[in-house]
């Protein structure tokens, strides 16, 4: 039997290698080309045609289009450097393209989506690189269209919605702002305010157009059209009232306003969580359906996180002999005798360090049998961390159902790695934030444990990032607590600062976060949790790691491992 055939136009040597191991795994022929030189040619009964964007003297989307006439029941697949939207919609509208890959590419991201034919419809990753695409070109600003439709997952799960109605929730809500793109080229600094405000009310409408060859489900196309219709028949662009919008458009209104509660805007504190319980209900019956927000405020945790725990007056602390020698550590003329002295108060301590610093956490080539000479050998910043790694595993154990410790030594394994190979950032330092990462979630799980269980359903059963979960029924994320605790702890802000955002880094935050954000995503898309979000990020990512983006389940594979090794040495 012949085997199916993957035609692949690229000068891309990397491209090449990854397919050329997704083709051995799928025990596929491959057939590699650095251009088209007959339509006759493309008549054949490939199994997939992927072209690169980026080979020369080549019209991609044209090519595609034309496989789809020659060849149709062939996958079209694009590669592109960069996910521009006018270019994503005119490959899905003009090509009808099944899947759209963004540089640098992993094998594991190309099986995935061979395995979904229908992409725009059924697939995870290509609604959300056109989300984020006309994100990144419009005020509305990364990750909201995602966050909306997550948020309005939530509500049409507990409204009893079936899985057609869920799936066009979804894509409609992804989707929603994308007639924003149209609007770029209409505003100028001479328009006025309220010729501004009015274009703007254009953007459903123009939405709806945009993605009229999408094949999109109808119920899809309403969310994009009517999502900013009001309950009192006041809103735009039908002033539609009541139950007269549809039932999808109307979540979709609850959701987007919810998003944008929660979000700060400029130097302005966020709101409290009861000021946006307060907001929702003043708008029942007027912007929202009653029955929508109700169903939102019964989701919510009823007390507000930060009111709690700053009364709290039993908090996880450290223990007073790692506090002072982290403090002793800190300074740049510290005395190793003085260090020395202050651990050996605790005996325990000093045996657990000793295993640490003889475990594959360190890479000692000699085992050290006394504590100054660990110490020296070692260095300030590894001591530091192997301190801080004997005193939170006790707290990222207990939420056992989490499984935090593994993953949080992971994480620092990987970050370390990674800042290795970038040189941006101290390795240590990065192990250290990696290790420290998750420590708010021992927090929410310990004083808010229902509310957290709740928060686990919501992102297994919509396979979404846990931190967005939370932001729905807690107004705040275990990034934001974690950065709280560390900072009573008395850990440096580069610490507490990274961990705080390693979630939702921008183009302007440090290193270190940024080292942080990709240690996490490499270990969530290794273990199949979720796709690799790096669209709408790419150009922030070192060259240095690109090489990574070809097989990263490897190194979390050899983190995993370590890990493995540390917990057998402090057996």
């Amino acid at each position: 039997m012949t085997k199916p055939t993957i035609l692949v136009v690229t000068t891309d040597k990397d491209l090449l290698r990854t397919f050329y191991t997704v083709a051995i795994k799928l025990d596929m022929k491959l057939l590699p080309l650095a251009g088209v030189s007959s339509c006759d040619f493309l008549a054949q009964p490939w199994h997939a045609v992927i072209i690169d964007l980026a080979t020369p003297n080549i019209d991609g989307i044209s090519l595609l289009s034309l496989v789809r006439s020659l060849s149709p029941f062939a996958l079209r697949g694009l590669v592109v450097s960069s996910p521009d939207p006018q270019l994503l919609l005119r490959a899905v509208n003009k090509a009808q393209v099944h899947h759209i890959w963004v540089k640098p590419l992993s094998a594991k991201e190309v099986m995935d989506a061979l395995q979904q034919r229908h992409e725009i419809t059924g697939g995870r990753t290509l609604p959300l690189l056109l989300a984020t695409a006309f994100e990144s070109k419009t005020e509305t600003g990364y990750g909201h269209s995602y966050r909306v439709a997550q948020y309005a997952l939530a509500l049409g799960h507990e409204l009893g919605l079936n899985e057609d109605e869920l799936e066009s929730l979804q894509l409609g809500c992804l989707l929603h702002d994308i007639g924003k793109l149209l609007l770029r080229e209409q505003f100028s600094q001479n328009k006025t305010l309220q010729i501004e405000q009015t274009l703007s009310r254009q953007h459903p409408m123009l939405g709806e157009q945009l993605v009229k060859n999408l094949g999109l489900p109808k119920g899809a196309i309403s969310v994009i059209r009517h999502h900013h219709e009001r309950w009192d028949g006041k809103g735009y662009p039908d002033q539609l009232q009541g139950e007269m919008i549809p039932l999808l458009a109307r979540i979709a209104s609850v959701a987007n306003a919810y998003d944008h509660l929660t979000e700060m805007k400029g130097n302005s504190p966020p709101l409290s969580h009861s000021e946006i319980n307060a907001m929702l209900r003043s708008e029942m019956g007027q912007a929202f359906d009653p029955k929508i927000v109700r169903t939102l405020l019964n989701l919510r945790e009823t007390q507000d996180v930060w009111e709690v725990l700053e009364q709290l007056t039993e908090l996880p602390a450290l223990a007073p002999v790692v506090q002072q020698a982290l403090i002793l550590l800190e300074r740049e003329d510290f005395d190793w005798r003085e260090v020395t002295e202050v651990i050996a108060q605790d005996q325990n301590l000093v045996a657990q360090l000793l295993k640490l610093a003889n475990s594959a956490l360190t890479g000692l080539r000699r085992k050290v049998t006394s504590l100054p000479t660990a110490l020296r050998v070692l260095g300030a910043r590894p001591v530091r961390n192997l301190l801080l790694t004997m005193t939170v595993r006790p707290f990222l154990q207990a939420p056992s159902e989490l499984q935090l410790w593994e993953h949080s030594l992971a994480c620092g394994l990987v970050a370390k790695r990674l800042a290795q190979q970038t040189q941006l950032v101290d390795p240590e330092e990065a192990f250290t934030a990696g290790l420290l990462h998750d420590i708010g979630k021992t927090l929410l799980m310990r004083f808010f444990p229902q509310s957290c269980r709740r928060v686990q359903q919501i992102a297994r059963r919509q396979e979404c990032p846990t931190f967005i979960a939370e932001r729905l029924i807690f107004s705040v994320t275990h990034a934001e607590v974690g950065a709280w605790l560390l900072e009573r702890w008395r850990i440096p802000s580069p610490f507490c600062e990274a961990v705080a955002v390693h979630h939702t880094p921008v183009p302007e935050t440090q290193p270190l976060a940024w080292h942080l954000y990709w240690a996490n995503q490499f270990i969530h898309f290794a273990l199949g949790d979720m796709p690799l979000a790096k669209w709408g990020m790419i150009d922030l990512l070192p060259p240095s790691l690109h090489p990574i983006f070809a097989n990263p389940e490897k190194l979390v594979q050899e983190a995993m491992a370590q890990v493995k090794s540390v917990e057998n040495a402090l057996l």
